[in-house]
C-alpha cells in the first residue's frame, strides 16, 4: 500500500514554527549555504524550493516572472507572510546594502567551500606572479587549477572579497 502525496502546503506548515502575527515565523526543515528554508516539491521530478518563496505563494499566489521574494525582517529562515514583499533583482540588491549586509555574510566562500583547490596564500602569490608577467596558462598548470580559474582570479570574478584583505 503506497502513503497518499501530501501537498507542498501539507509538507511547507510542518516545517513552520508559526508564533504570533508580527513575529518571524521560523523556518525548521532544511537550509541551504545562504541560511534560506528549502522544501521539496514533490514527486519524482520534483526540485528543492526556497521556503519563503512557497509562503509568499500559499499567502498571495504566483511570484510574477523574474521578482525575487524580499525579507523586511532581514532573516532567511522567516517565512511570516507578513515580513516578505516583492521586489526586482535590483531591488533586493539595494535592500541588502541598505540592511549593511553583503554576499559574503550569506555563506562559504574562497577556500572554505569544499571544493577550493586554493586558499588565500594560493592567491595572493597568483596575484604575484601575474604582475611580474605570468602567462595564465603557466600560472594554471603550477597551482593544477583551469585557465579560466586564474583569469577570474585575475579579473576578480573569484576572491574579489581577498583584494579587500590585509
Amino acid at each position: 500500500m503506497t502513503r497518499p502525496r501530501r501537498s507542498i502546503e501539507e509538507r511547507f506548515w510542518e516545517k513552520v514554527d508559526k508564533r504570533g502575527p508580527t513575529e518571524c515565523w521560523e523556518w525548521t526543515g532544511a537550509h541551504d549555504n545562504f541560511g534560506y528554508g528549502m522544501v521539496h516539491s514533490g514527486g519524482k521530478e520534483g526540485r528543492a524550493l526556497r521556503s519563503h518563496r512557497v509562503s509568499w505563494e500559499i499567502h498571495n499566489g504566483l511570484i510574477p516572472e523574474g521578482m525575487c521574494v524580499l525579507h523586511h525582517c532581514d532573516n532567511p529562515h522567516c517565512v511570516n507572510p507578513r515580513h516578505l514583499f516583492l521586489g526586482t533583482k535590483k531591488d533586493n540588491v539595494y535592500d541588502m546594502i541598505k540592511k549593511g549586509r553583503d554576499r559574503l555574510d550569506m555563506g562559504p566562500h574562497g577556500e572554505q567551500v569544499g571544493s577550493a583547490k586554493l586558499i588565500r596564500h594560493d592567491v595572493r602569490l597568483i596575484r604575484k606572479v601575474l604582475k611580474r608577467g605570468w602567462t595564465q596558462r603557466k600560472i594554471a598548470k603550477a597551482f593544477n587549477v583551469s585557465h579560466a580559474t586564474i583569469n577570474d582570479i585575475n579579473t576578480g570574478k573569484h576572491w574579489h572579497w581577498l583584494l579587500e584583505d590585509k
